[in-house]
């Protein structure tokens, strides 16, 4: 399919390059004016591995570098209204190349910008963060030892942000702040400021901290009404170091409302033409239970309450325990994990409506690529993406240059032995953003972050090779299982909603066994074992062997298997070997049970 790419000079125009430069903006009271920059002409070029969809590309900018200068680049790649890539990017060599992207099934337009200014009037960056810390880094009081806040800790020190929204702090305020600055310089330090004030705990205690580098000018009120109260927002002024100053808020909304349980059980339905329980207005219902006159607190009453009319930049990060209205609109229907679904969620459009710029998805426009799924790392990853943590930017002095989530601990943390039953330090994954606020600076100073794309294994793939032995055909036992619901049978009756699951509340020790009779001695291909597709996780299977048998007592070894925390199918290929009987040793599984949709043998071709 040819890729509409205007000519360089039509770029331009589009981009607004050949106006004039603007005019100088008039001084605001209270903040240093700095100097425009000036557009400067450009050219770029393509840098594709194919031209069909699918390829991909980035885009190699080049501008005439002007000397004590230092150059904005902004790219846009687009199809009409629809962006599936976007860059801002600071140079002193005159060149960049920006982040690689997929090309879609439409055409797109490449939108350029590059402008030019004085090396000492670029602006300061920032490192946003934003995270739920699961009750103080305790793993909701499960981890005692301490051992995995103080591995946060040692992780929030790689990060390094400038900024820190924290919600559930929960008594680890000060510990936490303690553990960033040991060792650090002095001009290199942490302050904190606990934001949930003791009227208004919960019966963990406090909720909402904020930490940062920069000087807290003033630490604002306690705000409350019907709505909301300092469980939810928090904030402060912070002064930066060029004497501009920026706006820094906390917070949380209530986690009412399942919007992630019905949005997944509407992808399910839809995935396997099944009818569906909940009409799109019902699941949309669930941002209208108490979050959406939580937004309105915030954003219409709380915040113009502490900032006033002042128009310097606002930056907010926390839990919304709701799902982003960019990700689910027409353009991103047919992603991985969306089945089919467009579902214009209000809450979060809130904040777009106020202004506020949703950094994760600015930096990463293609939701499908970059789902981002914030939730969750520790009790698994729904079959719809996850993203419920945030962090918002407002002002136009504010330029987004990167943002990821991070959901696995560090490298040298997963050999601990907390990384197998808690894979990352919270039941929340982070989000972590770079931003830079345009006025008097050197710029970036650091290499900005940027998100990884979605795991092959995350894309629910087509059938393995093979015919598929009928489910009439089959039969299964297990050496634990809960009668009535979780009968081994129901992990071969054909039922994708029916589930093999072990016995509980008690839970035997794993090693668990299932194990299907194929009827019959006969040559498979492959095996797809199908985790539940319940929005409870508990039991999907993360390591285990399977294993195959023709006389149902002598069983061999036929591939080790670690699997991750998700809803998608696990393919096993089986070679043609002969077997009538599979068995799946599970050596662990989430929550110490064992679960699975389906066992689906396929029959090699003749």
């Amino acid at each position: 399919m040819r890729r509409s790419v205007p000519s360089m000079a039509a770029a331009l125009v589009l981009a607004g390059l050949l106006a004039p430069a603007p005019a100088a903006a008039d001084p605001v009271p209270g903040r240093i004016a700095y100097r425009p920059a000036v557009p400067v002409p450009a050219t770029y070029r393509l840098d594709c591995d194919g031209d069909r969809p699918g390829s991909t590309c980035t885009v190699v900018t080049t501008a005439r570098h002007r000397l004590g200068h230092v150059e904005e680049f902004s790219t846009t790649v687009r199809s009409g209204d629809q962006v599936w890539a976007r860059d801002t990017v600071y140079s002193r060599e005159g060149q960049v190349r920006s982040r690689p992207f997929v090309l879609p099934e439409q055409d797109v337009t490449v939108d350029v910008k590059v402008s030019s200014m004085p090396e000492k009037f670029v602006g300061t960056p920032l490192r946003l963060m934003a995270w739920n810390l699961f009750v103080g880094g305790t793993i909701n009081r499960q981890e005692t030892t301490g051992e995995n806040l103080t591995q946060l800790i040692e992780y929030l020190n790689e990060v390094d942000p400038d900024v820190f929204f924290v919600v559930e702090a929960y008594g680890s305020g000060q510990k936490i702040l303690d553990g960033l600055n040991a060792g650090r310089a002095a001009d290199d330090r942490f302050s904190a400021v606990q934001l949930t004030t003791p009227e208004d705990y919960s019966v963990n205690g406090d909720n909402l901290w904020l930490y940062t580098k920069l000087e807290i000018e003033k630490v604002y009120p306690r705000y409350a009404d019907a709505d909301i109260s300092s469980f939810n927002l928090g904030g402060a002024r912070l002064g930066l170091p060029n004497g501009q100053h920026v706006h820094a808020f906390s917070l949380w909304t209530w986690h009412d409302g399942p919007a992630r349980h019905d949005s997944h059980d509407a992808a399910i339905q839809n995935l396997f033409g099944l009818p569906r329980t909940k009409t799109t207005e019902q699941i949309l219902d669930n941002d209208r239970q108490r979050r959406m006159a939580m937004g309105k607190a915030i954003l219409e009453k709380a915040i113009p309450s502490f900032i006033g009319d002042d128009d310097a930049p606002v930056l907010m990060g926390g839990d919304l325990n709701a799902l982003p209205h960019e990700d689910w609109t027409a353009q991103f229907a047919n992603a991985r994990g969306h089945g089919g679904l467009v579902l214009p969620w209000p809450y979060t459009k809130l904040y777009n409506d106020a202004g506020f710029v949703d950094t994760f998805r600015y930096a990463n426009p293609d939701a499908g690529r970059y789902p981002g799924s914030t939730f969750s790392p520790l009790s698994g990853y729904l079959a719809t993406p996850g993203r419920i943590d945030y962090v918002w930017a407002r002002g136009r002095d504010v330029r987004v240059l990167g943002s990821r989530t991070d959901v696995r601990r560090l490298p040298r943390h997963q050999d601990s032995r907390l990384d197998q039953p808690y894979p990352f330090y919270s039941d929340h994954g982070s989000v972590i953003t770079d931003v830079l606020i345009r006025g008097k600076g050197t710029g970036p100073d650091r290499p900005a972050v940027n998100e990884r794309p979605a795991d092959p294994r995350e894309v629910w793939h087509a059938t393995p090779d093979g015919v598929r032995v009928p489910p009439s055909e089959l039969s299964a036992t297990a050496t634990t299982f809960k009668p009535g619901i979780g009968d081994p049978g129901n992990a071969v009756d054909g039922n994708p909603l029916t589930d093999y699951h072990s016995y509980y509340p008690e839970v035997a020790p794993q090693p668990h066994y299932i194990t299907v009779d194929l009827g019959k001695v006969r040559t498979l291909s492959a095996v797809r074992f199908q985790p539940k597709l319940r929005s409870n996780m508990n039991g999907t299977v993360l390591e285990g062997m399977v294993q195959v048998s023709t006389d149902g007592t002598t069983f061999t070894d036929v591939e080790r298997v670690e699997w991750r925390r998700v809803t998608e199918p696990n393919d096993v290929d089986l070679k043609g070997v002969s077997a009538r009987f599979l068995r799946l040793r599970v050596d662990y599984g989430i929550g110490g049970a064992s679960a699975l949709s389906e066992i689906i043998p396929y029959e090699a071709r003749s």
